[in-house]
């Protein structure tokens, strides 16, 4: 009888554990889905999103000219020879043209083997390659120095027109987008009978600078006889800033 009674009230206290356990996780639980609840209310908020590009017009005022220095051998010893006689040629031409040397970028030299196959007979060569570039602002002395270069053996070089005002006219760029932005959000927000709110996120990727190139015309005959130039037309370089902008929203 004694051991009855005894399990009656181990089997009452075990109740009443299980309660106090089932009662707390019940609050947990509701509490839970209360920080769901809300978080899921938080999170709902009506937005805008503008996606907007915006490009400005820089006067070019500068030239950026690229020249490829080469060489063809029948050995690395040859070809590193004939490259350094290309090179001194040309790093002569620069001084005489009085580039500065701020304004004269250049790579190493690279050396590549090639072997070709004519009639299965193997035939080895080497190449050598080395990029140039050089910018200078006064336009007068572009074909003269296409002509210099032709005159000693080179035959791969190009241009593009450059300017100075390239950073002043990437933050015009972006100024110009962000006010578009804006506007673009206050038109639709005003159109669909919402009020427009403060920005939540903005997204920026970089500035595309679009560089128009410029028509080799290393014509010895035209460059003597001073004949009428497209160099005579006035040039611009555009500098374009994308930008995404989210805009709250409300009733």
């Amino acid at each position: 009888m004694k051991k009855f009674k005894k399990l009656n009230k181990n089997m009452e206290l075990a109740g009443r554990s299980f309660k106090f356990i089932f009662s707390c996780f019940c609050l947990i639980f509701l509490a839970n889905c209360n920080t769901t609840a809300q978080s899921v209310i938080e999170n709902s908020q009506r937005t805008i999103s503008i996606n907007i590009s915006a490009t400005e017009l820089i006067p070019a005022d500068m030239i950026i000219f690229n020249i490829n220095i080469n060489a063809e051998e029948k050995t690395p010893e040859a070809a590193f020879e004939t490259h350094k006689k290309r090179e001194a040629v040309l790093t002569t031409l620069l001084k005489e043209f009085d580039i500065k040397e701020e304004n004269i970028n250049f790579e190493p030299i690279r050396i590549n083997k090639r072997t070709n196959y004519n009639n299965r007979q193997e035939e080895v060569t080497v190449n050598t390659n080395q990029q140039v570039s050089v910018s200078f602002s006064d336009f007068e002395i572009y074909e003269k120095i296409q002509v210099s270069l032709i005159e000693n053996g080179f035959d791969s070089f190009n241009g593009s027109f450059s300017s100075s005002e390239l950073e002043e006219g990437k933050d015009k760029a972006l100024v110009s987008a962000i006010q578009k932005a804006k506007e673009r959000a206050t038109f639709i927000a005003e159109q669909s009978g919402v009020k427009l709110g403060e920005i939540t996120t903005i997204n920026y990727s970089e500035h595309q600078v679009n560089y128009p190139p410029m028509a080799m015309e290393a014509d010895m005959v035209r460059f003597k006889s001073e004949a009428p130039s497209m160099m005579d037309f006035a040039q611009t370089v555009s500098v374009t800033s994308n930008i995404s902008i989210v805009f709250s929203i409300s009733r």
